[in-house]
């Protein structure tokens, strides 16, 4: 059995990939939270055999101080604990197209993180994993913290406005569900020398479309005969968009 450690294990990537990777029987989950301390995280990392680190400050109003904490110092920390411990596990980190585009201190710090990766694993000759992960949506993601379409989704079913600042703009977006099933499959690469990763399924798309697509769920959503043909972007969106139903209607 292997002893996954996950950190930001509570959060939106989180949590889907805990559910996918609990139906594993050969795998054993390490969790790591935002309610957790070091010294916690330098017994699950005595004991793990490989890391998924996906905790990070992701929103939006973050302070400077807050990006620089979660996003670098985090990673620091665990390397530092390796290094304490002599001990060396593959990693895989869940990084962000902002790390390219380095247009604000997100992506700065997301960027630190890679750095701090890469040398990792060319100090040890170790495979790690970066993902380069686009925007991303699907059940379990926040409304009015870091998803447009979340919050678009939100306001949709409870009758609130949908407001976009320009439906032209072109967005590139991954499914979260297609996310975990790449990380879980990334568990099983013995000899892998790529560093950086992309998602293997990307949607591209505009605002406005994703908008008259929310729109149009709103009006079919109790209708059983609506079916979705041939559009994947489409049926996966609506599967966010029911769940959002279900769990809000229960509520």
């Amino acid at each position: 059995m292997s002893n996954v450690l996950v950190t930001g294990s509570k959060g939106f990537i989180g949590k889907n990939l805990l559910k996918c990777m609990k139906d594993d029987k050969s795998i054993n989950i390490l969790e790591f939270t935002r309610n957790n301390t070091i010294e916690e995280l330098e017994t699950l990392i005595s004991s793990c055999d490989f890391i998924i680190h996906l905790a990070g400050e992701v929103r939006p109003n973050s302070s400077d101080e807050d990006f620089a904490n979660s996003n670098i110092y985090l990673t620091k920390s665990i390397l530092n604990i390796l290094e304490k411990q002599n001990k060396v596990v593959p990693i895989l980190l869940a990084s962000s197209i902002h790390a390219k585009l380095l247009k604000n201190e997100y992506g700065k710090t997301k960027r630190e993180s890679e750095i701090l990766i890469e040398k990792y694993s060319e100090k040890n000759k170790i495979n790690c994993f970066i993902y380069t992960l686009p925007h991303l949506f699907g059940e379990g993601c926040k409304e009015n913290y870091n998803s447009g379409i979340s919050t678009w989704i939100y306001n949709s079913i409870n009758n609130l406005d949908i407001n976009v600042f320009d439906r032209n703009i072109k967005m590139n977006y991954a499914y979260v569900q297609d996310i975990v099933c790449e990380f879980l499959s990334t568990l099983k690469k013995k000899d892998s020398k790529q560093l950086y990763f992309e998602p293997k399924v990307i949607f591209d798309t505009t605002l406005g479309e994703v908008v008259d697509l929310i729109n149009e769920f709103k009006l079919n959503i109790l209708n059983e005969n609506y079916k979705i043909i041939n559009n994947e972007f489409k049926e996966k969106l609506f599967q966010t968009y029911k769940d959002y139903y279900r769990n809000l209607s229960a509520n």
